[in-house]
């Protein structure tokens, strides 16, 4: 009998150890895919406009990310970076006579792409599931012009095109899958620091991008 339940315990213990050792664990490096669709804004204003306010269009993003995580008990914390490209028609909007050479003002916007460097705070309720918030910084490359033809004198524009820093946030979920490969779902907020352009008889013209995106992945973690 003692032969016997000293055999169960055995069974019991290498039972239980083969458990904790299929235990899934977040901690680790992870790159992956994403890709998903969202709605770039811009505020605008200009010295002389009657278009000014918030303007908005369809946008689908899709790129690369990649991070590290810890995991202490069902808490998880990590750093993460993406670089995705933006793909949407250019925003267009103003007198639309004027973008064909017409007496008025136009204007047209566009976001190229996005990248962000952010941490992020996460629970796992389940030992497969994890909800996460995170946050960081930002940074977009964007172009845009301005078109004036008053009623008299020459017709003139202005364009700019640059890279602008910003701060990004949002809330996650990631999702175990067999063989180290997860998939995550995540809503991200972005909000870029102003910028203006005009002279050479177009009026002074400010906008003021955001972009808020949904996006899906695939990562394989190591």
């Amino acid at each position: 009998m003692l032969k016997l339940l000293a055999a169960s315990a055995a069974l019991v213990a290498l039972a239980s150890g083969a458990q904790a050792q299929n235990a899934y664990e977040w901690s680790g490096l992870y790159l992956g895919a994403e890709i998903g669709a969202g709605m770039s804004s811009t505020n605008f204003d200009a010295s002389d406009t009657a278009y000014a306010g918030g303007h908005d269009g369809d946008a689908m993003v899709g790129g690369v990310f990649a991070g590290y995580d810890w995991q202490f008990g069902r808490f998880v914390y990590g750093l993460v970076g993406d670089v995705d490209f933006v793909h949407s028609a250019d925003l267009a909007f103003g007198d639309a006579d004027a973008l064909t050479g017409g007496k008025g003002e136009a204007y047209t916007y566009d976001m190229d792409w996005v990248a962000t460097a952010r941490a992020r705070l996460g629970y796992a309720p389940t030992e497969r599931l994890l909800v996460y918030g995170t946050g960081g910084m930002a940074a977009a490359r964007f172009e845009a012009t301005s078109y004036s033809y008053p009623d008299f004198g020459s017709p003139s524009s202005a364009e700019y095109s640059g890279v602008k820093w910003g701060g990004v946030f949002g809330v996650g979920l990631d999702y175990a899958l067999p063989n180290d490969w997860t998939l995550k779902v995540e809503y991200l907020r972005y909000d870029f620091d102003s910028f203006s352009f005009g002279g050479d008889g177009v009026p002074d013209t400010v906008f003021n991008p955001k972009l808020d995106a949904v996006k899906f992945g695939l990562a394989y973690r190591f």
